[in-house]
């Protein structure tokens, strides 16, 4: 009763932050989530390929065939964090959508696994590679119109880097506006971001209703995604600032009040994962 209570309390939160404008309109939500495996090795009977198979399995039935599910990636340890993690990127149209989604996962489980019998077979094989328990990282609102998706069909998992970033005060801003900055974040996106092959899509996720935003900034998550980690690795924009720029004078006074915006580009690495593209839901 008291989880039920609570929940609600967090929903009618959620709400009302909406009805105060916090949430701009056409934007969606991003939910990251960490959960923790078990070495495979450590697991009675485990498997690594048994692992993945019913990975996949639970994946395509729990969460691919989620109607109000607009796009989630499981994003697993690659090059910092720690081994056992994995993290789990939801995209929903609304917080409405995704309370729902959560709710009717046990109809979604019976539809997947008719027979009782077969359904807690698996999902007895499926826990065991879990450690149980998970990390709410956070709730974010995704900027639709600084959105970039990937077009083709990976055979090949994919790369993703998460970074921290801290937009500066309007206050530190001589003559700042939101009106141009959000006219700085939309030229360079579309002349960078979307130009630019080696990114094969990016997420900027703004504070929503969790974590800190104020007077020292407003704390954004960049979410890109690579084909390997040399695309990663090449950070040489030069080309492209040439091109979205030709005019030297006009691109580094572009780039001057673009990185004042972004507080000088200081910003945290939260993680280097890889997408299992076989367990990813595109957005339609």
């Amino acid at each position: 009763m008291k989880n039920r209570i609570m929940h609600q309390f967090i929903l009618m939160g959620i709400v009302c932050s909406i009805a105060v404008g916090q949430y701009k309109e056409g934007n969606r939500i991003v939910t990251l989530s960490k959960y923790y495996l078990k070495p495979w090795r450590t697991v009675d009977g485990g498997d690594w390929k048994e692992r993945e198979k019913l990975f996949d399995e639970n994946r395509k039935k729990m969460d691919i065939r989620d109607n109000l599910l607009v796009s989630s990636n499981v994003l697993y340890h690659y090059l910092s964090g720690t081994s056992n993690e994995v993290v789990v990127l939801n995209e929903w149209n609304s917080i409405v959508d995704a309370d729902e989604s959560i709710k009717t996962r046990g109809d979604r489980r019976k539809k997947g696994w008719p027979n009782k019998k077969t359904r807690e077979e698996f999902q007895k094989k499926h826990g065991k590679y879990w450690a149980g328990g998970h990390t709410d990282m956070g709730n974010y609102e995704l900027e639709t119109k600084l959105l970039k998706r990937r077009k083709k069909k990976m055979k090949e998992n994919t790369i993703f880097a998460i970074q921290e970033f801290t937009m500066a005060p309007m206050s530190e801003i001589e003559g700042g506006s939101g009106e141009e900055r959000d006219k700085y974040l939309q030229e360079w996106f579309d002349k960078v971001v979307m130009k630019d092959d080696r990114v094969l899509s990016q997420m900027m996720l703004n504070h929503y209703w969790s974590g800190t935003a104020g007077s020292n900034g407003w704390p954004v998550l960049i979410v890109t995604e690579f084909a390997s980690m040399d695309e990663l690795l090449d950070e040489d924009l030069s080309k492209l600032l040439e091109s979205g720029w030709p005019d030297e004078k006009e691109r580094k006074a572009f780039q001057e009040r673009h990185r004042a915006y972004w507080g000088q580009y200081t910003h945290t690495d939260m993680g280097i994962y890889y997408n299992n593209v076989n367990q990813q839901k595109n957005a339609k």
